[in-house]
């Protein structure tokens, strides 16, 4: 007898192939790329979120310590907080990344880091051309943040930045985190829907909707990545007051 599947699930997966179906037939509209590529993303972000919440709480009944959720796609502007699996990202970082990368803010280290974390990580997936094309993009990612980091230590681009005000500083900062929100959201597709729905997607945003659309979706996410660094600063400020609190208690 055939087996029957939940009606929701089935739903949901004609919906999606549906519009990916529609997508790749014809519309040209470099927002409904956007939106479905990100919506890729969050779907896999709800059901790790949904599973570790259910293992979770189950666990805490028992009185254990199990990881926390994922951290949300959409406060995601770095290639190194970026990971579904919280589980698996503190073993890796533990045992491999931190232990080979050290403070990671040497180049030669953090490559031989990343190379190695994203090796046990395709091992772990299931090596196939999808999981090297990945874990290369994502390694690459990586190693890219520390690069741009190191040149932007040296002069005069040091120089500049310090002639920059503090709220300036962090204008150009969310410029560049808008696009490496971006860069990890086409990375990640590659695995979690398909290379060539990727290529796709980067068509529509960089070819088909340059400039007008392309600059007001990087607009968007700009004042989005500067929402996340003030809640993160708020939340950083409030650790601070809470440390001092407990000193003087």
């Amino acid at each position: 007898m055939k087996r029957r599947q939940p009606q929701e699930l089935v739903i949901f997966h004609r919906v999606g192939l549906g519009s990916a179906t529609t997508l790749h037939l014809g519309t040209n509209d470099p927002l409904s790329a956007a939106g479905l590529a990100y919506s890729n993303l969050v779907y896999d972000w709800v059901k790790a979120a949904v599973l570790f919440g259910v293992v979770n709480t189950v666990a805490r009944l028992d009185h254990l310590d199990p990881p926390q959720p994922p951290k949300c796609i959409t406060a995601l502007y770095v290639f190194a907080e970026t990971h579904f699996d919280r589980g698996i990202n503190d073993w890796l970082c533990k045992y491999v990344y931190d232990h080979i990368g050290g403070e990671h803010s040497a180049v030669i280290p953090e490559l031989g880091a990343t190379i190695a974390t994203f090796a046990i990580t395709t091992l772990w997936l299931g090596p196939c051309d999808v999981v090297y094309l990945w874990s290369c993009l994502n390694c690459f990612g990586l190693n890219f943040e520390l690069w741009v980091q190191k040149l932007a230590e040296m002069e005069p681009l040091a120089q500049i930045e310090t002639s920059l005000s503090e709220q300036m500083s962090r204008r150009v900062r969310a410029v560049f985190g808008a696009m490496n929100f971006w860069a990890i959201v086409m990375y990640n597709l590659v695995s979690l829907n398909s290379p060539e729905f990727t290529e796709l997607v980067f068509q529509r945003l960089l070819l088909s909707g340059f400039p007008r659309t392309t600059l007001a979706i990087l607009f968007v996410t700009y004042c989005g990545v500067q929402l996340v660094k003030e809640r993160e600063r708020t939340l950083a400020l409030e650790e601070e007051q809470k440390q001092d609190k407990e000193k003087l208690e």
